[in-house]
């Protein structure tokens, strides 16, 4: 089949007609890919002499991500394209990397996030199909299902289909391996499904195998798995399931956790904040050999009395505790409750006395002594209740009894103090908890808060946050996806585009779909915001193209949209060939594309931009133009100041089976308005109108007295106008006589049209000046402000 493309040059030649070329069709500036990712656009041309002064080039990290990670990625692109794929034995050895990776707790976290999965299942798909596990030992597969072991991955459906395909290809495994009994591999699987929301079918999974097999599993391992399945119903939210599984339990005789089952039953109630339930399944507990646990329990049954304010069940833990001898854990307890329900620090000050002079009539290795995780308990209670003043009071106390604070005490300073928007304070604090032990990373989470709280705050310099967002990264910390944000904002402030790649590479391949979305929801808005130059939005928009392959058309549109508002056609089609040259579908532009593009180009009259869109709309053989992307079309025309071309899409809109809408018409009418003979083409289109017998309402009549008198017949657009008005009831409006006079070219044909409606219609014309005048972009002349704009 011959090309659109050449069918239009040979009519073009056949009607004598020019084709408008400007040099090559695609200039320099419009190469949608040849661009490096972080240069704007074409600059001039700088030399140094002999390049003696000539600073290196700087260049970007690459994208940290999982080992074996990045082949995963181009299978699954291959897979989406349909192109060749990888040999299973490349994606099998990436596979095996990123497992050692994440099973490594040295270099990683176990975690594997939504995005990492969902590349990872394509994976096992394909080496399943392909057959690669054959030659696989189970141990390998027990290894990877260890993996998933813990509640990172909780209720997620992708992690399940790769624990169901790893369990599958280890059941039918044929290589021999004596190491690892058969129930060891079962647990493993167990353990995994209840960590990955799948705590039903390993229920039904367990009470089969222990019928089943013929290797019964161990009393401690029986014991170990209903445990998790407890765990597992009450992570997921599953209070039916929660409490069935415990009456299976008890019918069958099985061997389970029955003490550990009653803790996390009255857990689950209290997370869902059921007093109610959470001191029955409490009493139940108190009945049973609950040995230190039991103080645990209580520790969360005060915490929700005060979250709940319900002072009754703080006061019955209290009584519990207080029948016996308290413990210096109970004793702190105790002193939190007291300090949740309103106590000042001095009340507490002469309860600790009142715990030291009890000490008498015990040995003294039984001393209860207030310590720093006494204090900590009490500064957790004002930083809960929002009261810094409170918080430091208890630390006051402290100090005063010779308490020395710990790094958690410091983390709770800043973080009361970070409430109060005491940046300075928070960061005076963070520099005492340098000198503290850090080890375990306690204090990762109010870093992040003081690195944002420091970004939004204006008062800090550049320095002092790089310093603090510094010590995080060299201890290769968690970054959170609000803190990327933020410093990625920073960075582009400063226009320093390399250091926000760099900071991107780093983190956000490391981030769920969701932790991304919101970096990237983040970029997007700075894009669009009206303060950011246009230098700075469109480093933003390469940063999201290089890093975010994702962004959707949507997304991607808005941006195009912005470049369009701020006057740079060139950007903006820069970001429509972007989307023309992705490789997913969901992202090429669609018609809807197509029109937004026409549109902006139309608004600022870029006749380059018109030329260059419009050729490669006739080679996307995805695209099969309607009505509406040829009213764009026609009204791009119109406005670069083409209206014979504009009204060759009238005449393929009107011989189609769609056919013309009412903006068809209006737009046609607006081309017959500036193209030259364009009365007689109005004539004939309101002919074919009549026939019809279409509605002809008043913004059509003012549409078609305007295409009249736009080619200078005043007094033909004034008699059809009175002709009407006296036959067919038509009446006069601002609109009518508005568009009458807008279009009306030069003063002399302008004061007809102001001399008639003067005569004709005085109180019209009167709403008129009252509307006020503006100058025509075109001619200079003056228009009155009324709004004659049409959409496509």
């Amino acid at each position: 089949m011959r090309s659109h493309l050449n069918r239009v040059v040979f009519r073009k030649l056949l009607a004598s007609e020019p084709i408008a070329h400007r040099g090559c069709l695609r200039p320099r500036q419009y190469l949608p890919s040849c661009l490096p990712d972080i240069q704007a656009l074409p600059r001039a041309q700088r030399r140094s002499f002999f390049n003696i002064f000539k600073k290196p080039q700087r260049v970007t990290s690459e994208p940290r991500m999982a080992p074996g990670l990045e082949k995963m990625m181009e299978y699954s692109k291959m897979e989406r394209l349909s192109a060749r794929l990888p040999p299973p034995d490349d994606v099998l050895k990436a596979v095996t990397v990123f497992f050692s990776h994440k099973r490594d707790r040295k270099t990683s976290t176990r975690y594997i996030p939504d995005i990492q999965a969902r590349h990872l299942l394509r994976s096992l798909n394909y080496l399943a199909e392909a057959e690669s596990f054959s030659h696989l030992g189970p141990s390998v597969f027990y290894e990877w299902l260890q993996v998933f072991d813990h509640d990172a991955h909780a209720d997620s459906s992708l992690h399940r289909e790769i624990i169901d395909i790893l369990y599958r290809a280890l059941c039918q495994s044929k290589v021999l391996d004596g190491r690892l009994p058969k129930t060891k591999f079962f647990v493993a699987y167990v353990n995994a499904l209840c960590a990955t929301g799948g705590t039903l079918t390993a229920r039904d999974e367990l009470i089969q195998f222990t019928k089943q097999t013929h290797s019964p599993l161990q009393s401690t391992e029986i014991k170990s798995l209903w445990g998790s399945i407890f765990k597992g119903f009450s992570a997921e939210k599953n209070e039916v399931e929660l409490l069935r599984t415990l009456a299976i339990m008890n019918e069958t005789s099985a061997e389970g956790p029955q003490v550990f089952a009653h803790e996390v039953i009255t857990r689950f109630y209290i997370s869902q904040q059921n007093v109610d339930k959470a001191s029955e399944w409490y009493n139940k507990c108190k009945e049973q050999d609950f040995d230190s646990r039991l103080e645990l329990l209580q520790r969360a049954l005060i915490d929700l009395g005060m979250r709940t304010s319900n002072t009754n069940l703080g006061k019955l833990i209290v009584k519990d505790i207080t029948a016996g001898t308290p413990t210096k854990y109970q004793w702190d307890l105790i002193f939190q409750w007291a300090a949740g329900t309103g106590k000042g620090a001095d009340e507490i000050d002469r309860m600790i006395s009142v715990m030291e002079r009890a000490n008498q009539s015990l040995p003294e290795a039984e001393w209860r002594v207030p310590d720093t995780s006494t204090l900590n308990k009490l500064v957790k209670v004002a930083v809960d209740r929002k009261d810094p003043y409170l918080a430091e009071r208890f630390i006051a106390l402290g100090k005063s009894r010779n308490i020395q604070p710990n790094a958690l005490t410091l983390i709770y300073q800043m973080r009361y103090r970070l409430v109060v928007k005491d940046v300075d304070g928070a960061l005076t604090v963070y520099k005492h908890l340098q000198a503290q032990d850090l080890s375990k990373n306690q204090d990762v989470i109010v870093v992040n808060e003081l690195i944002r709280a420091m970004c939004t705050s204006g008062r800090q310099d550049f320095e002092s946050i790089m310093n603090v967002a510094a010590d995080l990264s060299d201890r290769q910390a968690y970054f959170e996806p609000e803190t990327v944000s933020a410093l990625s904002v920073l960075h582009l402030s400063r226009d320093e585009v390399h250091d926000v790649i760099d900071l991107l590479n780093t983190h956000v391949y490391g981030f769920d779909m969701a932790g991304r979305a919101s970096v990237q929801s983040t970029l997007i808005d700075y894009c669009l915001k009206p303060s950011t130059t246009t230098a700075q939005a469109w480093d933003t928009y390469i940063i999201l193209k290089q890093v975010f392959d994702d962004t959707t058309r949507e997304q991607r549109e808005s941006i195009m949209n912005e470049f369009f508002r701020r006057q740079r056609p060139d950007m903006a089609v820069h970001v429509f060939n972007h989307m023309r040259s992705h490789t997913r579908q969901d992202i090429i532009p669609t018609i809807d594309t197509y029109v937004a593009c026409l549109s902006g180009i139309g608004k600022l009259k870029d006749e380059e931009s018109l030329e260059v869109v419009h050729n490669q709309l006739k080679l996307d053989f995805n695209i099969e133009p309607n009505t509406n992307l040829h009213n764009a079309l026609m009204q791009a025309y119109t406005l670069c100041e083409s209206p014979r071309t504009a009204l060759g899409f009238w005449d393929e809109i009107a011989s189609s089976r769609e056919g013309p809408n009412i903006n068809s018409i209006h737009l046609a009418m607006r081309a017959c308005e500036d193209a030259p003979w364009g009365d007689e083409k109005a004539r004939l289109i309101w002919t074919k109108l009549s026939r019809t017998g279409i509605e002809l309402d008043q913004p059509l009549w003012a549409s078609y007295a305007g295409a009249l008198v736009g080619n200078g017949d005043v007094k033909g657009a004034i008699d059809l106008l009175e002709e009407a008005h006296a036959q067919q009831g038509l009446d006069m409006d601002t609109l009518i006589i508005g568009s009458l006079y807008n279009a009306a070219p030069g003063h002399i044909k302008k004061g007809i049209v102001e001399a008639w409606a003067k005569e004709r219609y005085p109180e019209i014309w009167a709403a008129l000046e009252e509307i006020g005048t503006r100058s025509s972009e075109q001619s200079g002349l003056p228009e009155f402000k009324i709004d004659r704009e049409t959409g496509p």
